[in-house]
């Protein structure tokens, strides 16, 4: 990572890849929620107890990589007038401002969550049902407001606010322990307690940047911070300098480790109705990843409002011939970011922050004419800041034979609407599922997504233990 500020660029492309790749090839799928032989259920809500334990086979035993957002890459790139084959970014002159600026939002985030299992283990002991899992998380988060987006393209004189603009990640290490038990023949509860290491953290927030533009200057004043902990720290150049201070120009000596520490806790309780008039109904609830990390020797650097600078403006990143790729397009916009955003190195501080808090609240229903299918409704909510957001989804759950279950799910939320699906398999010996919360949209012929980044893939193979419970 040779700029930080390099990382907008990368975002996108690196978006636009898993997106692409989705197509071909987080919080665990939230289609198999109410699906009975799930292996990966209980990491969802720790009560809800798959009918057979597993162990995993490394690395396969659950990967999921989901998207969402407000706008999708078609809203940042498009096909060349001269070259439908060849693609080119919003800021190319090709492109119509008014075409540009009215497929955008207020506030522009995209969000991207992978969940890689590298160990998994669950059985049924103790009175209970038990779990072990390590397990690789990274969410990344852009939030780019409307204003910034409009000066980047039109650069007219008048007055721009950038508040809010946010790039965020951060990757860890979930080392999780379960156990759930029955108390009584309808009520069961669950708690997974979770052992967090840090591997890699970045967060650049102007909350509060406002740019104004005449013909004399384009002055900015901005109230923003950075802070970075990939064991490096930032660079300072005289050639760029803010009231005779030198300001940051870059980010050297990312190394591997261990970064940060944290814990967290998963909670989680389901009632099932047994008798009477509500036989074959049943209530969940669950609260997971309530927890923190704390990020030690994380590079700081901020800016002071009161302290205005000048920026030169966005360069023509036009197609200009063969070499001027779509890549080095985006090289450009980031080279004037660079310039664009100014920051003051303050040193290393220790940052701690959530881990993003969940809730998830299920009402399923067991048709009485036919107990092998279900109907339900699912909540959930994510509590992370700027990125916070909330979907409800339907569900149809089907289990024609004893060891395949389907599952056919319609959401609607933050993000908009979706519909997902899943496919499991739990024979003795073999378990493996598949599925989306939310299959791909339109895509272009690069299958780059054309509409709101919204997609997922979710997969797993694991060994099935014991008989179904």
């Amino acid at each position: 990572m040779k700029n930080i500020y390099s990382f907008f660029k990368g975002f996108f492309l690196f978006v636009a890849f898993v997106a692409s790749f989705t197509v071909a090839s987080a919080q665990v799928l939230r289609s198999g929620y109410f699906v009975d032989g799930n292996v990966m259920r209980y990491r969802l809500n720790p009560a809800l107890v798959s009918t057979r334990g597993h162990v995993s086979l490394p690395v396969l035993g659950s990967v999921t990589v989901n998207a969402v957002g407000n706008v999708g890459m078609g809203d940042f790139i498009y096909k060349s007038a001269m070259n439908s084959d060849e693609l080119v970014t919003f800021m190319h002159p090709s492109v119509e401002a008014d075409d540009f600026l009215a497929a955008l939002e207020d506030d522009n985030r995209i969000v991207l969550d992978m969940d890689l299992t590298l160990l998994s283990a669950a059985f049924h002991a103790w009175g209970g049902f038990n779990s072990v899992d390590l397990t690789l998380r990274s969410m990344s988060g852009l939030s780019l407001p409307y204003d910034m987006l409009r000066f980047m393209k039109v650069s007219g004189d008048g007055e721009y606010n950038f508040s809010d603009l946010n790039l965020h990640t951060r990757n860890f290490a979930d080392l999780s322990i379960g156990h759930s038990r029955k108390f009584t023949e309808s009520l069961t509860v669950g708690a997974r307690l979770k052992f967090l290491f840090g591997l890699a953290y970045a967060d650049a927030l102007f909350e509060n940047m406002r740019l104004v533009a005449d013909a004399s200057r384009w002055e900015v004043m901005s109230r923003g911070t950075a802070d970075v902990a990939m064991g490096g720290r930032f660079e300072v150049s005289d050639e760029k300098s803010v009231g005779g201070k030198n300001m940051v120009n870059g980010y050297d000596g990312a190394a591997a480790g261990l970064h940060g520490f944290g814990m967290g806790v998963d909670l989680g309780i389901l009632y099932e109705f047994k008798k009477g008039a509500l036989e074959g109904l049943s209530l969940s609830a669950s609260l997971n990843d309530v927890g923190f990390i704390s990020w030690s020797k994380a590079a700081h650097a901020s800016i002071d409002p009161g302290v205005p600078y000048t920026f030169d403006g966005f360069d023509n990143v036009a197609v200009s011939g063969d070499e001027n790729t779509l890549e080095d397009q985006w090289d450009g916009i980031a080279d004037d970011l660079e310039d664009f955003f100014t920051l003051e190195d303050k040193g290393t501080r220790s940052v701690t922050e959530g881990i993003g808090a969940k809730l998830n609240l299920g009402v399923e229903y067991e048709m009485p004419f036919w107990r092998r299918m279900s109907v339900g409704l699912l909540y959930s909510g994510c509590f992370d800041g700027i990125y916070t957001h909330n979907q409800a989804m339907l569900a149809l759950n089907v289990s024609p034979l004893d060891c395949l279950d389907f599952a056919l799910s319609g959401r609607v939320g933050t993000y908009g609407a979706g519909a997902g699906a899943m496919m499991n398999i739990h024979c003795p010996g073999f378990s493996f599922f598949v599925g989306t919360d939310c299959f791909l949209g339109k895509v272009g012929k690069q299958y780059i997504p054309l509409e709101n980044m919204n997609a997922s893939v979710s997969f797993g193979v694991n060994i099935a233990l014991g008989k179904s419970e």
